[in-house]
């Protein structure tokens, strides 16, 4: 297995990095979590230089990228901006991988160049207050009637969806069909009569709203469905890998923008007439965080290689994103260890590094459910 990029992969990471480092200064960041702003200006530049494309068909206006392309964009972009990474992924690439997977050519046509431009943004709605981990468990009800649907329920945990120009949201449309059948995905415009959105406050990753949606008799039409009636779920599980490579890479560089920021402060921090970087203990901590980090990025790697060859890896992606996002949880911990009052101060970067990456064990799958995924594949794997 070959580890090292290729000369275009390193090429691109650069410039990105030369982007990011002109375009999402640190006090742009800071700005927009203190004041828990989406980060608009942003995204347009991104759009400008294409960045917002790479999940997308050349046909259909992107670039074309491979999964192990989107890791690494994603990675070096939560290195910069957490919150921003994630947006990028609850925004553009579930609407893209779901849109261009299961979508009719006539809303691939439609929809994914606006996408790739920044011209349209989406949020991916399935959570709901009775129903997280156990998603397929969703009450939401969507009944036929002539050329249209009509929507009642609730839906809560929806990312982006005060911004969102398009909400891609499951719902029960054959309440007679086992638990993980007869769930549909539909195209909701969030201003139609009879939504309600209703913002949620949260601990962190506060650029990226998160929210609450009622829906009360609302109305579409009828082929606003992605993918075939009554197959949503079996949809949603065929991209499960990919997806999960996309959460690792967001950990994997949220973890090193941490790790980056501990060895600035241990170097310039002195205690007891020394740097604190000379101090076993502390190097210790640093020794954990670069050697979890490194094995995430390589378990992430691995994933992404696995989906560009189509070959499923279940087992893979879950084991990528239990170590990536309990590495961001331990090293944000260690970074506050490692600071101590000054970590806790809101004018540092660590505190918010520790709010954020609370999300990173709970989002995209808990702790919990990632091992049983990985149990149940292992057990399939010996019979």
């Amino acid at each position: 297995m070959d580890f090292d990029l290729n000369e275009e992969q390193r090429a691109t990471r650069e410039a990105l990095r030369a982007f990011l480092t002109k375009e999402c200064p640190i006090e742009y960041v800071r700005e927009c979590d203190e004041k828990e702003v989406y980060p608009f200006e942003l995204y347009k530049k991104l759009a400008e230089q294409g960045w917002l494309g790479i999940p997308i068909a050349e046909e259909y206006g992107g670039t074309g990228g491979s999964c192990l392309d989107l890791v690494l964009f994603l990675e070096e972009f939560a290195r910069h901006f957490e919150a921003g990474a994630n947006i990028y992924y609850t925004s553009i690439v579930i609407a893209a991988d779901a849109i261009g997977h299961f979508g009719t050519e006539d809303q691939k046509k439609t929809l994914l160049p606006k996408l790739a431009r920044g011209e349209l943004r989406f949020a991916f709605s399935l959570s709901e207050p009775g129903s997280g981990s156990d998603a397929a468990s969703l009450r939401t009800k969507a009944v036929r009637e002539g050329d249209e649907w009509v929507i009642n329920g609730q839906k809560m945990f929806c990312s982006s969806a005060q911004v969102a120009d398009y909400i891609l949201l499951m719902a029960r449309t054959d309440s007679e069909a086992p638990k993980h059948k007869g769930i549909t995905m539909f195209l909701l415009d969030p201003k139609t009569p009879g939504v309600e959105i209703r913002r949620l406050k949260k601990l962190g990753l506060k650029p990226m709203d998160l929210n609450e949606i009622f829906l009360t008799d609302v109305r579409i039409p009828a082929d606003c469905v992605i993918g075939e009636v009554n197959h949503g779920w079996t949809n949603v599980l065929k991209t499960l890998d990919y997806e999960r490579c996309c959460l690792s890479a967001v950990n994997v560089g949220a973890a090193q923008s941490v790790l980056e920021k501990c060895l600035t402060y241990t170097n310039e921090r002195e205690q007891f007439g020394q740097k604190i970087g000379s101090f076993q203990l502390t190097r210790a901590k640093l020794a954990d965080m670069e050697m979890e980090i490194d094995a995430s990025r390589l378990l992430t790697y691995r994933s992404a290689t696995l989906v560009d060859k189509g070959i499923q890896n279940n087992k893979e992606s879950a084991i990528g994103n239990l170590a990536s996002s309990e590495t961001y949880v331990r090293a944000a911990l260690n970074g506050m260890r490692i600071m101590g009052g000054w970590g806790y101060l809101m004018e540092y970067d660590m505190q918010r590094h520790y709010r954020d990456s609370k999300l990173a064990e709970i989002g995209g799958g808990t702790s919990e459910i990632l091992r049983i995924v990985i149990s149940r594949e292992m057990q399939k794997a010996h019979g």
